[in-house]
């Protein structure tokens, strides 16, 4: 997705007009950016494998690429290059989920838990509300898994108004942080953000990518001539991108409100719609109440933008329907235990998947009852206009997040959804193309290797592919945090990498757990007390987790004062304010013991409102200090108990 944030933009004052900082200033930028050397490299023999998660790079463009391409850059300047044709294989595609966007697909193709929403502006269905995270601050569980990524919010935001010159010095900082790696494992995680940021501002992603290759072929030698063996490297995006110029903005709430809906932040009636929305995109989610999803199913492909419209069948859980803007319709039903898939037409072919059908009829892959496995879809779709559209739209609906969307809209690509705000920004740069829809422009992403041959696969596959991509950074055992989570939850993890990952079976789906992690456990008894404070924050507000920050407690700070607060613990406290102090000392025992992780029960003595917010925090006594390891914000359910997602 794409954020634009306007106000690091310099008006002219001619209306309409818009310049960006002079070129002096933007040489300004680079070099301190680069400034940064690159430390001598240690001693440290290197990972065998450098694995560069490339974000938003589009298998037409590095196929091109390596074929060797002559285009015109936005300036109308002619050019003729050509990268990745030495020393790697041809590119294969990684076809993305369904919408196509980074952090659902990164979550899938790591086979972490699925988030809680396809975006960071995401609806929770248990707290019944639209719930905002700052995109720039905050690190889901896919970016901290990198042993390198660029973890500055600030460095972030330059990535949006300087997409090339970040692009440089990510590349320049990868390098340099593989070179002067500790790590001993065989594999080395690294995280480009910004190709993705550049394409959406039309910024030369050819240029980019031979730029990177040359930087790789450097690193290939003197990898070499330190290690005495071949550095492989092996390269994988998220998505693609339509790049099709400023789209027209779809007038969906327009066109719900005249037919008598409510555009809201939660669904209180029949009549309520929600509409997350984050940055410029060529999909749409909407939340609404299930009764309400049939109708608008046929009421929303006369939207002018419209591409394909999918939903699940209220009331039934492997049933779903697809229809397209020329109204035809066709039904997709799924069979969990075999993971195979029908697609029976009632009116039309609405994503021309007939010939598909046909086919794996010739080829005796249908069964009696006419499913055949995701797999043989995934072979005969993969060139479709929209690859393995069946799985994808399964999945889109009920496991890529925890709270799919009652209905998703594929966009035609000429149109976007984006604020009224976003939108009037983007017309004010030159905008290069988004992504998210179900079509092959937008999904197709890249997998590209320099010792072994690829093959097309997906971001639910592709790990399958390499052991499950093991080595990725272990972050819980390196620094502090928590949060609520639950045995349904934590049984859709698709890929167990630490203790918890096993045992998750001990924990019942319903009930909320607290999971703690610091480098602090790692010395300290198994029963340690844990200290925390638990405050009402208010009316519901954007929701930013903060990891917990490992802070001992002042000179001027006793830790009985900290425990009991100004007030004295159990006195009332200053008009509706709520806070209470409870100690934890008893982490559910598991099988396989982990040194830097707990977790507990809910506890039963703590009472919380129904659909409120709260924050919480936690404290362990180490070597005489306090040191604060949590603190951050949650909502309770209708129970009023914590909501995990």
């Amino acid at each position: 997705m794409v954020r634009l944030y306007i106000g690091v933009m310099i008006f002219c004052p001619r209306p309409g007009s818009l310049v960006y900082q002079s070129k002096a200033s933007n040489r300004l930028v680079l070099f301190l950016l680069l400034a940064l050397p690159i430390l001598p490299t240690t001693s440290f023999a290197l990972p065998k494998r450098l694995i560069i998660a490339l974000d938003g790079i589009a298998y037409r463009d590095m196929k091109a690429l390596q074929e060797g391409i002559t285009y015109k850059d936005t300036h109308g300047f002619q050019f003729h290059r050509q990268a990745f044709h030495q020393g790697y294989f041809p590119v294969s595609r990684m076809i993305s989920t369904f919408p196509s966007t980074s952090d659902v697909a990164w979550t899938d193709i790591f086979g972490d838990r699925p988030l809680p929403g396809y975006q960071r502006t995401y609806y929770s269905d248990a707290v019944n509300r639209e719930i905002s995270v700052n995109g720039i601050t905050t690190s889901m569980e896919h970016e901290e898994q990198m042993q390198w990524q660029v973890e500055n919010g600030f460095l972030r935001t330059l990535g949006y108004v300087y997409p090339s010159h970040m692009y440089r010095y990510e590349v320049h900082e990868l390098v340099g942080n593989f070179l002067n790696t500790k790590s001993q494992g065989d594999n080395y995680y690294a995280y480009i953000r910004t190709p993705d940021d550049a394409q959406h501002l039309s910024r030369d992603i050819f240029a980019m990518l031979g730029a990177l290759d040359e930087q790789l072929q450097k690193l290939r030698v003197l990898y070499r001539a330190r290690e005495g063996r071949d550095l492989e490297i092996l390269i994988l995006s998220d998505h693609g991108n339509n790049h099709a110029g400023v789209g027209q903005r779809i007038e969906i709430r327009t066109f719900l409100k005249n037919a008598g809906y409510r555009i809201t932040n939660s669904i209180m009636n029949s009549k309520d719609i929600v509409l997350p929305t984050a940055g410029i995109e060529s999909w749409v989610e909407i939340h609404n109440s299930p009764a309400e999803t049939e109708n608008l199913m046929r009421l929303l492909p006369h939207l002018k933008g419209v591409d394909v419209l999918t939903a699940k069948f209220p009331g039934q859980t492997n049933r779903f329907m697809v229809t397209n803007s020329k109204g035809e319709r066709a039904t997709i039903d799924w069979n969990p235990s075999k993971n195979s898939f029908r697609y029976s037409t009632e009116t039309g072919d609405p994503i021309n998947y007939l010939p598909a059908v046909e086919a794996l009829s010739q080829k005796n892959r249908l069964d009696a009852e006419g499913f055949a496995t995701a797999d043989a879809w995934m072979a005969e779709t993969l060139t479709n206009r929209y690859p393995l559209a069946l799985e994808r739209i399964v999945r889109g609906h009920t496991c890529v997040t925890l709270n799919p969307a009652n209905i998703l809209i594929s966009l035609d690509n000429h149109y976007v959804h984006a604020g009224w705000l976003v939108k009037k920004g983007s017309e004010m740069v030159t905008f290069g193309g988004t992504h998210g829809a179900l079509d092959d422009l937008n999904s197709d992403g890249i997998l590209l290797s320099s010792f072994a041959p690829t093959q097309d696969t997906s971001s639910r596959r592709v790990a399958g592919l390499y052991d499950g991509f093991p080595g990725l950074r272990n972050f819980r055992a390196e620094e502090n945090g928590a949060e609520w989570i639950t045995g349904k939850e934590q049984a859709l993890i698709r890929i167990a990498r630490v203790p918890l990952d096993w045992d998750r079976r001990k924990l019942p789906d319903d009930e909320v757990f607290l999971r703690i992690w610091s480098s602090s456990f790692t010395h300290l008894d198994f029963e340690v007390p844990v200290e925390l404070t638990v405050k009402k924050v208010g009316q519901f507000s954007s929701a930013e987790i903060h990891r917990g920050d490992h802070q001992p407690v002042g000179a001027s700070e006793s830790y009985e004062a900290v425990l009991i607060g100004e007030n004295g613990q159990g006195d009332p406290q200053p008009g509706n304010a709520f806070e209470r102090h409870l100690t934890l000392n008893q982490p559910i025992s598991f099988p396989d013991k982990c040194a830097y992780e707990r977790v507990y029960a809910f506890p039963a003595d703590l009472v919380l409102e129904p659909q409120k917010e709260y924050s919480i925090s936690g404290r362990v006594r180490d070597q005489n200090k306090n040191i604060r390891i949590f603190d951050f914000t949650f909502h309770t359910d209708s129970r009023g108990m914590p909501v995990a997602y």
